[in-house]
């Protein structure tokens, strides 16, 4: 076993990067001895070693901390350059498809792709460039409102599917409550969060987007899970907006349920805060999400 003096030392990392690395992509997992000191093993020695050379190859740390080390050694073989040609690739040929109306083309060659992708990977590296990129389409007049909505409507049908593959409710298990607030119609980003929970065994509630704050904290008490997600996208939030994210934060402070707020209009809402609630935490993406769900003290591993 070897210390985080040891770590540092071979690996090159500094122990703030090293930490950092295991809170926020949850990369590795040293074990503790009975002072609480971090203990490595030879195998986290060497997947930090092809991390920290893949990433000073250009390898973002996001896209490659949650492979293993043959998975890893694949990817010295790969230039970030190849990967990102092959998504490019991909992506041309769903917007050639959308453009002519071909929606189920593009939901082949989205379902094609999820079979190269672990689901947390396929969410960031896939679903949501694609969706950005439709977007922007959508903005630039490239494609209308109606070819959006078929192309978003084909990432929900995929979305849904995997989840429900991949759900397996138990009341042993924690658990998950989805929801946008009234002036909050997009719902991509809590999708995605329910596709990762569902992958980490909870058990999720999705009531989804648009909701009066009063009524996801009707459903929350009924519920009763251990975790609260609300997608926020709009920047600033709409004044009914804030009004009800303050009611939910009132209902954290009192039933002791902690709320997760993520997206942009989160961040917005937090940097407007002066003082902060010990029960509501931001979620900047999809990775940071994915690593706290891991994290919490109720997740059996």
């Amino acid at each position: 076993m070897y210390s985080i003096k040891a770590i540092t030392s071979l690996t090159g990392l500094t122990a703030e990067t090293l930490r950092a690395w295991e809170r926020r992509y949850d990369c590795i997992t040293p074990q503790r001895n009975e002072n609480g000191r971090r203990s490595y093993s030879q195998q986290d020695l060497e997947k930090l070693k092809l991390l920290v050379n893949l990433t000073k190859n250009g390898h973002a740390i996001s896209k490659i901390a949650g492979l293993n080390c043959d998975q890893l050694r694949h990817f010295q073989h790969q230039s970030p350059e190849q990967a990102d040609n092959k998504q490019t690739a991909l992506f041309n040929q769903i917007i050639d498809a959308l453009q002519h109306y071909r929606i189920e083309r593009c939901e082949q060659l989205l379902k094609r792709a999820l079979l190269a992708y672990e689901p947390l990977d396929y969410a960031r590296d896939i679903l949501l460039p694609a969706l950005q990129k439709i977007g922007l389409l959508w903005h630039e007049e490239k494609i209308n409102i109606a070819q959006e909505h078929m192309f978003s409507n084909c990432v929900k049908r995929i979305v849904l599917t995997m989840v429900n593959n991949l759900h397996q409710p138990s009341k042993h298990n924690p658990s998950m409550l989805f929801a946008t607030p009234s002036g909050e119609p997009h719902e991509f980003g809590i999708l995605l969060g329910c596709l990762i929970a569902a992958t980490q065994q909870y058990t999720c509630y999705y009531v989804g987007a648009d909701l009066p704050g009063l009524d996801i904290i009707d459903a929350s008490r009924h519920l009763r899970p251990n975790l609260v997600v609300i997608g926020l996208v709009k920047s600033p939030p709409d004044p009914q907006t804030a009004i009800q994210l303050e009611q939910l934060i009132e209902y954290a402070n009192t039933s002791k349920t902690p709320i997760w707020l993520a997206g942009q209009g989160a961040e917005y809402w937090f940097e407007q805060q002066t003082s902060n609630s010990a029960y509501c935490e931001y979620i900047s993406d999809i990775d940071h999400f994915q690593a706290k769900a891991q994290q919490q003290p109720f997740f059996k591993r």
